[in-house]
């Protein structure tokens, strides 16, 4: 049922619910029922949209309050009477065919881990989420033919696909997470996942990171119940060019977003979430604080990542277009590392390329980035000593050793300052947490950081992130270590995303 809080306690933003039901007569059943008792509160329906999957039929309601207005049902049948065409009576009496929508998947089924209690999985439906109400479909002129107005109701506005997604930033990255509406994901071993997915939904990625609803540095992810026993639920994450096999600003970004909505069940002082991810088992352990209300806050989130290993010290290449200074001037090279941290990345210093990772060089630095990737990706073969899958280049990290000397100020307290640039020339906001973690490896390999010491890591937009190692390991042939990054997240808000029917770019483009 609607859940409608006292006035005082809401804002006049719209609200969304759904209805599902076996048959359209069952679900508008539901909504009837929900319906009054929101008209009752001052709650009016502003828009509606049905989808349709092999198990029934899904009706999206919007809500808005309306003050000044005679509450009561009489509200409630007037708005029936004039609700878009097609609501209770479709074109030919048959529902519009539709990409099939999923169960919502606010959060995977808790597995039982060490040192947490089992629990009940929460309640599937969120609370009413705030969304922006969408206009109602156009209606005729009084004036027009009925041929004209047959027309009208037939081109009218029809959802090819409804997404809710919960949108997040870790030190000024971004995260969006899909809550619901993704289509239904084969239960298999989580590489295998992530090719279905390229194979099957990438239609879904695009319409959630590329424009019109996003842009070339937005990042995406979607939950998935786990396959494998020692993980909490399965996340595959996704950018610009396709899914990353690790991602850590999205981790702190999703332990944060579940928690504090009440989508995962909390503990005092640590809530500990397993993740499977195509690079292996992440564990994310978030400081978690009881409020007043009941509610629960993140103080922070430290997740213990894949072991990582540098695997290539000082390579020589030549990025075409890109000036070379100091030593990598004088030899006619720049000089790169190649260690993985659940993707593998080259690493360079700032200095070598004349930058500063500053906002003002953003542009530079993406450039230059971007074709130190395109050389290694052609000129470098690798080889994960135990998952083939992973063996490509995700990105370039450049590294600016002197931050206390950044002209813009922002990290003067950190060690180090970098500009991760993956994918499709994509520009990390964060410190990037894999990249870290690649960064640590590094570190360690070349004798610069021990077991238990810590780095403070800044990045573009001067936010930071903690990384440590943890412990000396192996992966393969390769001395590898275990690695550990903290850091922040936030909500920024909740949307509605829907791909209108009518739309040729409705499924997402990007420029450049």
């Amino acid at each position: 049922m609607l859940r409608i809080e006292p006035e005082e306690k809401v804002a006049q933003e719209p609200i969304v619910r759904h209805y599902r039901g076996a048959d359209r007569s069952e679900a508008e059943r539901e909504y009837t029922i929900d319906a009054a008792q929101a008209a009752s509160a001052g709650y009016l329906p502003a828009s509606h949209h049905w989808t349709r999957n092999g198990t029934g039929f899904l009706l999206a309601v919007v809500y808005r309050l309306q003050r000044g207005a005679a509450a009561g049902t009489e509200r409630f049948a007037a708005a029936e009477r004039e609700s878009p065409p097609g609501l209770f009576a479709p074109p030919n009496g048959k529902a519009p065919e539709t990409l099939r929508p999923a169960e919502p998947r606010y959060v995977a089924e808790p597995r039982h881990i060490a040192d947490l209690e089992p629990r009940q999985s929460p309640e599937q439906t969120p609370s009413a989420t705030q969304v922006v109400a969408e206009p109602e479909a156009p209606r005729p002129s009084p004036h027009a033919s009925a041929r004209n107005a047959q027309e009208s109701v037939h081109l009218g506005r029809e959802a090819r696909l409804t997404l809710q997604t919960m949108d997040l930033h870790c030190a000024g990255e971004p995260l969006r997470l899909i809550r619901s509406g993704f289509p239904d994901v084969p239960d298999l071993p989580v590489g295998e996942r992530r090719h279905w997915v390229m194979e099957n939904a990438d239609h879904v990625r695009r319409l959630v990171v590329n424009e019109p609803r996003g842009h070339r540095d937005m990042y995406g992810a979607i939950l998935l119940p786990p396959h494998s026993d020692s993980a909490d639920m399965c996340a595959l994450f996704m950018h610009n060019a396709g899914y990353s096999t690790m991602c850590g600003h999205g981790i702190i970004a999703i332990t944060t977003g579940l928690i504090e909505d009440g989508l995962y069940p909390a503990s005092e002082p640590v809530t500990t979430i397993r993740y499977e991810v195509p690079a292996g088992i992440v564990a994310a352990n978030a400081a978690t604080v009881r409020l007043e209300d009941g509610g629960w806050a993140v103080r922070g989130v430290r997740f213990t990542n894949v072991p990582s290993y540098l695997a290539a010290q000082s390579l020589p290449i030549r990025p075409d277009g890109v000036e070379l200074h100091g030593a990598s001037a004088q030899y006619g090279t720049l000089s790169v590392d190649l260690a993985f941290g659940g993707a593998f990345y080259g690493i360079v210093n700032a200095a070598e390329l004349g930058l500063r990772v500053v906002p003002e060089q953003a542009d530079a630095l993406r450039r230059a980035g971007a074709a130190i990737t395109d050389i290694l990706r052609r000129d470098h073969t690798l080889g994960h000593p135990t998952d083939a899958t992973l063996n490509f280049v995700y990105g370039t990290i450049i590294v600016d050793a002197n931050p206390r000397t950044s002209p813009d100020g922002l990290a003067s307290g950190a060690h180090i300052r970098n500009a991760t640039i993956f994918a499709d020339a994509q520009l990390d906001r964060s410190p990037c947490g894999s990249g870290t973690s690649a960064i640590l490896a590094q570190l360690h390999a070349r004798g610069s950081l021990g077991v238990g010491q810590q780095i403070v890591n800044a990045g573009i937009t001067g936010e930071h992130f903690l990384g440590r190692i943890e412990a000396e390991t192996a992966l393969g042939p390769y001395t590898a270590v275990s690695t550990s990054v903290a850091g922040r997240a936030y909500v920024t808000g909740y949307s509605t995303l829907i791909v209108d029917s009518r739309d040729p770019l409705g499924e997402g483009f990007l420029l450049g």
